[in-house]
């Protein structure tokens, strides 16, 4: 390997022999050299597993995803990249979720992959595999790319594969510039076309699953189309506040050229739309849906919605997975959130500010419920035993606050079920009572005076979406963890119908592109319609009602599973991540202060950090790239 290089296009680093020595160490060194890398269909297999291996899980947080980076959580943990974020300690040359080299390498063997397998004459290899293969690296690229693209915006593209001598060595001295985000979006959206039309809708056999189809090729296209339509990248401008950030945000070329679109252009938000219904279409003829349950163990309500997130990994999960991610480590979603009293270390702690944005169980966000507002002290009720006593504002709730939030003397969720309260289903299934019961108070089981190291509730609530309610202290599972899920389609179209209707003067309100979809997921976890819910309540749904409502949704729905982090910069709404961020007061016992609100952290915030900052030694190596504003 090391005496015969495979060279790659690539920007400054990339194009450099030491970087091209390690992306294929995974084939046999004898094996790997120009002249028989794609001889055997063998070898071509292990190169597209390197392809793959190079993405990440979405709620892989310490150091590889920031996708919940933002404002729903806190770790506790100095030592990793949330806090380095929170605190603003990072920088060009000490830069965090640090996966520019990692992406691109899989890119330039994406390139290389699809402009090589052509070659392979092995007999094992079918013309079907091949088609199959090169539409799964062509998907893979534009994944990558798309990767990049959420943290620093529009990257440098490489679609050529470049020989030794002057051609590498030409490139090396120019550079390779970034394009402006027009042109990268219609790059990467070629490239899932070509992967949509040379893979199959579903996995057809099972030794395909988990592999991209044509429905996931179609799926990155909306959620693609979707970030182009969005604020940042349209317009530049807040469409709540008015707030201009095109002097602010704007990412140049080497040539000072301007590369985000400082004028709004509606016709990205129709092809949002008109892509979101594509991808549902195709998805739908595949098989995928809305997952609502079985109709005996898992039914709408909270069973269907908390199964999305504990299906054993390998094999297709549901009818909502489309594609996902097969070798989900437990302990990053599970042990790391679990109370003290069950050996976790309790590190994963939704904020406050997060708690509070969950829907009541009456449709109506809690700003809009009187029920809420006026909600003071503790509902007491009685089971197996327990006398228990229940924080009123934790009750009637959204039953995705329950699936996802474990709060203080959480014993049972205590939702409305029609007519009538439900104190049914246990957060978890172990059979010891005690740890069932959760009890963050300094003085109690899983309290700061229990803390094990730096380990322990720091907010007083901790994620458990990724925890199933099966669960014991010594059987976590081991579970797949969805890319795309379904939903997240029937979100993008709700949001592009209503931004295109609100800029074309159309009254969304009549719109069933925006209420259809939105309605399915509302049904699926036994909410009202939006509609429905404030009208009843006699409040009228103003456009920045509906705007603040769709946001809402998407948030509650997606929690946890790394959007929130790119949704805010994308809506322009990312200083919200700064500031002076809540929980209860852990430093106290549970009848002497534990149920103030208190300030756990004040979190820094530059508007730069719309845009994660390009390493500092690419831009050495590469006299084309320019750096994001303000780094």
């Amino acid at each position: 390997m090391k005496n015969k290089i495979i060279y790659i296009g690539v920007l400054g680093l990339l194009l450099l022999a030491t970087a091209c020595s390690d992306y294929l160490n995974q084939v046999p060194e004898e094996k790997l050299n120009e002249a028989n890398l794609f001889t055997s269909k063998d070898d071509v297999v292990k190169v597209l597993t390197q392809i793959y291996a190079a993405y990440n899980s979405p709620i892989d947080f310490y150091t590889n995803y920031p996708g919940n980076a933002a404002d729903e959580v806190d770790y506790n943990w100095s030592n990793y990249d949330p806090s380095t974020k929170d605190l603003g300690t990072f920088s060009a040359s000490s830069p965090i979720y640090n996966q520019w080299s990692n992406y691109f390498n899989a890119i330039r063997t994406s390139v290389y992959f699809t402009n090589r397998i052509g070659e392979c004459k092995d007999e094992k290899l079918t013309e079907q595999e091949r088609t199959w293969w090169t539409g799964e690296a062509y998907f893979l690229e534009a994944y990558y790319y798309f990767l990049l693209f959420q943290e620093y915006g529009p990257v440098p593209i490489i679609d050529k594969v470049y020989l030794p001598g002057n051609d590498l060595s030409q490139s090396m001295a120019k550079g390779i510039a970034r394009p402006s985000v027009d042109v990268f979006v219609h790059h990467v959206d070629s490239l899932l076309v070509k992967a949509s039309t040379l893979l199959d809708v579903t996995y057809t056999i099972p030794d395909r699953c988990g592999r991209a189809n044509a429905s996931a090729a179609l799926f990155l296209r909306s959620r693609l189309s979707l970030y182009a339509a969005s604020p940042l990248y349209n317009g530049m401008a807040n469409p709540v506040t008015g707030k201009s950030y095109a002097g602010i945000l704007m990412i140049k070329d080497n040539k000072g050229k301007d590369l985000l679109d400082k004028t709004f252009a509606i016709e990205k938000w129709k092809n949002a739309m008109t892509y979101a219904q594509d991808a549902i279409k195709l998805a739908n003829s595949g098989g995928y849906d809305i997952y609502m349950g079985d109709g005996k163990n898992y039914t709408p309500g909270m069973s269907a919605y908390k199964r999305l997130f504990s299906y054993p990994r390998g094999g297709e999960p549901s009818i909502e997975t489309i594609f996902y991610k097969q070798n989900f480590d437990s302990s990053v979603g599970i042990q790391l959130a679990l109370p003290i009293s069950w050996s976790g270390y309790s590190g994963i702690c939704p904020t406050m500010e997060d708690v509070n944005e969950y829907f009541m169980a009456d449709g109506l966000l809690p700003e809009d419920d009187s029920d809420y507002q006026n909600a003071t002290g503790f509902y007491n009720y009685s089971q197996d035993g327990f006398n228990i006593r229940l924080y009123n504002k934790f009750r009637k709730r959204d039953p995705r606050f329950y699936t996802n939030i474990l709060f203080p003397e959480q014993y049972s969720y205590a939702m409305v079920t029609g007519t009538q309260e439900s104190f049914s289903h246990k957060w978890a299934g172990d059979t010891n009572n005690d740890l069932e019961y959760f009890r963050p108070y300094a003085d109690s089981q899983d309290g700061f005076n229990k803390k094990t190291g730096r380990d322990y509730c720091d907010t007083g609530f901790l994620s458990i979406k990724w925890i199933a309610p099966t669960i014991t202290k010594t059987n976590h599972g081991d579970f797949a963890v969805s890319i795309f899920r379904y939903t997240e389609l029937l979100l993008n179209l709700t949001e592009s119908a209503f931004e295109y209707d609100v800029a074309s003067g159309i009254d969304p309100l009549n719109d069933p592109n925006v209420f259809d979809p939105w309605n399915k997921i509302r049904d699926r976890v036994g909410l009202p319609h939006v509609k429905d819910a404030y009208a009843a309540a006699g409040i009228s749904l103003t456009t920045a009602k509906l705007r603040e409502l769709i946001h809402r949704e998407r948030r509650v729905e997606l929690a946890m599973e790394g959007h929130r982090y790119f949704d805010n910069r994308r809506w322009l709404d990312a200083e919200r991540e700064g500031g002076a961020k809540h929980g209860f007061n852990i430093m106290k016992n549970s009848d002497s202060g534990f149920w103030q609100e208190t300030v756990f952290e004040t979190r820094y915030w530059n508007n730069k950090m719309y845009f994660m900052p390009i390493p500092q030694w690419e831009l050495n190596r590469d006299p084309a790239l320019t750096q994001n504003p303000g780094w």
